[in-house]
């Protein structure tokens, strides 16, 4: 018996077989080039989904686990517009006077350390403009609570100043009010 022979045709196409097989096994496909690019791209849609989903603190993390992952340049740009974008959109709901919108996400940027990173000074806020939302955020929410509290709307005064505590969890004249107002609300259905 002999040994047969491949027909000289298959010869490149087996090759170019093995090839791109052995190119598959690298994570992402052909190389650092296209795998680095790939990261970067699959990073922005995933963000952007949550984004979509208004789940900021979710795209935000998304960002930084990759970018302290794999430092690149294009994950750094990613990640400073995505704060840039979830800035404008706190500004445009604390001026729609939507303040729990507004404070969870200066709440949601401040916790997520983009204004910590390498890329900070190319922001257009900081901490500080971060802190002064949440702040004028709760405040807000503390007099539009107050408001129904006098028109003797405990149940709404309560619930305005949960959602300032969704954001501002440490602010103790809004646990205050909400004490003060539960405990009003509880003697008053007992008398009823």
């Amino acid at each position: 018996m002999g040994t047969r022979r491949l027909p000289a045709f298959l010869i490149p196409v087996l090759i170019l077989a093995f090839f791109t097989a052995s190119c598959s096994l690298l994570p992402y496909g052909l190389g650092p080039a296209y795998r680095d690019s790939r990261i970067v791209t699959d990073t922005s849609k995933r963000a952007q989904e949550q984004v979509m989903l208004g789940k900021y603190k979710q795209a935000l993390e998304i960002y930084a686990r990759a970018y302290d992952r794999y430092h690149h340049p294009g994950l750094r740009r990613g990640f400073a517009r995505l704060g840039e974008q979830l800035h404008a959109a706190s500004d445009k709901a604390y001026q729609g006077n939507n303040y729990t919108e507004a404070g969870s996400i200066a709440r949601n940027l401040f916790e997520s350390g983009i204004t910590t990173r390498d890329f900070a000074d190319s922001l257009s806020f900081d901490d500080n403009d971060l802190s002064a939302r949440i702040i004028a955020s709760s405040r807000a929410l503390m007099e539009l609570g107050l408001i129904r509290y006098r028109e003797e709307k405990l149940d709404e005064a309560i619930a305005t100043w949960k959602k300032a505590l969704a954001f501002d969890m440490d602010n103790k004249n809004v646990k205050q009010a909400i004490d003060t107002a539960t405990i009003q609300l509880q003697q008053l259905k007992h008398i009823k």
